[in-house]
Parts: C-alpha cells; structure tokens; sequence
C-alpha cells in the first residue's frame, strides 16, 4: 500500500495528503461522487472516450491510493451545448455529486455555467479555451488548459513567422471555440499586415468543394481551421487536393485525432500543422507511469486530449480528499479547496494553480506537425519558443 501510494505521489505528485513518505491515507467514504461531461458518443467520440479514460484512470489511481471509493458517473454530451445542459440538470440535482470534470467544449461551458453557478458546483475543463469563459466573473469555472487569446496569436505568428504565409484563408465551424480562435488569429494576422479571408461551415456539414472552390481564388498559402471535427478538416484537405489548391493546412485542438486526422486522410493531411494545449505524454517524465498503466488498459492509440483530463480529474479528486480528513466534502467545501490549487507538478510536465480567475497558471500551447502516421511535437525554437508561453491572464495565483 505504501509503495503504491509513493509512486503515485512520485509520478503524478496531485494527492496532497501524502507528505515527506509518510502515508496518511483518508478514511474510505461511501456515496461521495464526480461526474465527468464529455462527447463519449457522436463525431468527437474519439476525443471524449480519450478524456473518459483518462478520468477513469486517475480515479481508480486516487480510489487505491488514498483509500476512498468516489464514484464517476459519466454525461454524454455529444459535443452538443443543449444536451450539455441537460446532463448538468441531471448532475444538479445528484446531491452526491460534489464536483465535475468538464464540459469539453467552450459552447457546452457556456450552456451550463448559469446552473452550475447557482449550484455552487465547481466544474474543471480539461480542454475549453474560448477565452470569455474566465472573464465573466464566475466563482465555479475552472480549466487546466490555456486560453484562445494565446493560441490564435501563437499560431497566427506561427503561419507568418514561420511558414512566410501572405494570405490565410480562416475557416470557422460557428461555435463559440471555434469562431473564437479564428477571432484571435484574425487580429494577429492583420497586426502583422497578413491579408486574411473568412468563411463559416457548420459542424453537420459534409461536402466543402463549393467552399473550396471560393477558396482557391483567394489563392491562400495557409488554411486556417479551428475545428472541434476532425473529420471535417480531413475532408476539406481532400477537397483541395482535389482541385489543385496547394495550401497548408493548420488546425488546432479538435483536429488533434490521429484515427480521423491522419490515419482516414490518405496522406492528404501529410506535413499539416496543429497547434495543442498539451504535450505528447511520451515526452513527459512525470506522465511515463501513467502513460504505462493507460496503454496496459486501453491501448497504446491516444492523443494529447487524455492528459489535460487525468490532471483536471485530479484537482478534483484531490480537492475533495482535503475537507475528507475533517467529514464529508460538500460541494462548498470542495470549490473552496478547487481554488487553492497548488501541486507542485503534474503529468502535463507543471505544476497547476489557478489564477483568481479560473485560468491555469504558466501553461503553454504546443506545435505538432503530421508526419507519416503520427503527431510529431516540435522542439521549442522550432515552435517559435516564447510565443507558445502562457496565458496572459494567468500571470498569478490567488
């Protein structure tokens, strides 16, 4: 028990309650449970049965270590903001749900954040980056990932800086993440005096060869999809190449799907950019334990969506085990402890606190590029080294 419990601190170092290898595990408690939101189900089940797992993983590590029993109840949203607020309905009015994991996607945050305000329920993102989401005012919202007005400028910079692009041809999907990004990139680009065009598409759509066809006489030299379906990019690539448009293809964090993005692209996506708010956990010393234990129990396929969504899980879970010492948390006691945040490091390869505003302190964004069948990360110079740094608003803790 004791050696499970020091490598767990070692590896992860998320479970506050162990201190200097002294173990001081809490008193097992029944009933108290976590909900995590996520798409498990539609185009972006990829992605969200990565951050399911990922969430099942960390309580199963927390639930042995710390000898407790939480229990996650899992909501399917589909990626869908109604479906979303239906599921934060149902987690409401569960009494013994004291905190959640999620929602994933910036409209489905958007969606709930009113019920889940009034609540008093705190509720960790491990992938929602629209920026407004922390500039409201919300006491509830947290998020281990950093935000789109560092995102869309780094990769605007990027696509200048690096690949020399004149013209970039922005397409966005109309949702609140996305038409966000293309936002920030929009005004980088015209900072920087790169001409720029936009165009929306819906996430139900299919066929992009009308689009591409007004795309090619723009004659871009990057295309620009901030796209929660990677599937849908897949098939805009397709399209170009089909009618000889030479662009390079850039996308950000939905996009980041191996399955859909480059092993159902057919070498259309080869030399693609995508920009991530994680690592690739193979790189991360602290993460290679869990790295194991996940491909002993899922399969060695996953993308950089799983870490962010083990680490939001475990701000939860270690924030519920605190006032566990003293009785049983409650959801007040459990967003006090949310907010003090402090571990020192995590398998995102830093330490998570949050700032008086909900965002993550010192997260980066990083750069991969499709290379044969995987996301190859880039080194920092490559990257554009400090363009990819943290936050603006997530300067300093509370």
């Amino acid at each position: 028990m004791l050696s499970r419990i020091v490598r767990f601190a070692a590896t992860a170092a998320m479970v506050t309650t162990v201190f200097a290898g002294v173990a001081r595990p809490v008193t097992a408690q029944a009933g108290v449970k976590i909900a995590m939101m996520g798409p498990f189900t539609g185009p972006a089940a990829s992605i969200g049965q990565e951050q399911l797992n990922f969430a099942k993983l960390a309580v199963a590590d927390f639930n042995k270590s710390m000898n407790m029993s939480v229990e996650l109840v899992e909501v399917d949203t589909e990626l869908d903001p109604a479906k979303a607020l239906t599921g934060a309905q149902s987690i409401v009015s569960n009494s013994a749900i004291v905190a959640v994991v999620g929602p994933a996607g910036s409209q489905e945050v958007e969606a709930v954040t009113p019920l889940m305000e009034q609540a008093g329920l705190a509720f960790v993102s491990p992938s929602a980056t629209r920026t407004s989401l922390t500039e409201k005012g919300v006491k509830t919202f947290f998020r281990v990932v950093p935000r789109d007005d560092v995102q869309g400028p780094t990769d605007a910079k990027y696509m200048v800086q690096k690949l020399n692009a004149k013209m970039v041809y922005i397409i966005d999907d109309q949702t609140s993440y996305s038409v966000g990004l293309a936002d920030e990139a929009a005004k980088t680009l015209t900072g920087l005096g790169v001409k720029s065009e936009r165009a929306a598409i819906s996430q139900k759509d299919t066929d992009f060869s009308a689009l591409v066809t007004k795309m090619k006489t723009a004659s871009p030299d990057v295309v620009f999809v901030p796209s929660q379906l990677a599937s849908q990019v897949t098939q805009i690539a397709k399209q170009m190449q089909e009618q000889g448009v030479k662009a390079t293809v850039f996308g950000a964090d939905g996009v980041f799907s191996v399955d859909d993005f480059i092993k159902n692209a057919a070498g259309v996506t080869e030399g693609a950019f995508v920009s991530n708010f994680a690592p690739d956990l193979r790189t991360v010393d602290a993460a290679k334990q869990i790295v194991a234990d996940y491909e002993k129990q899922y399969g060695t396929s996953f993308s950089s969506f799983g870490g962010p969504s083990y680490a939001a899980t475990m701000v939860v879970l270690d924030s519920i085990a605190r006032p566990a010492k003293a009785g049983t948390p409650t959801r007040a006691s459990v967003l006090a402890e949310v907010g003090k945040t402090s571990l020192k490091s995590s398998l995102l390869g830093i330490p998570i606190q949050f700032d008086q505003k909900g965002d993550i302190v010192g997260a980066s964004f990083y750069l991969f590029q499709v290379k044969g069948d995987k996301f190859e990360m880039l080194a920092p110079e490559s990257s554009g080294g400090e363009s990819m740094s943290a936050t603006p608003a997530a300067t300093s803790a509370k």
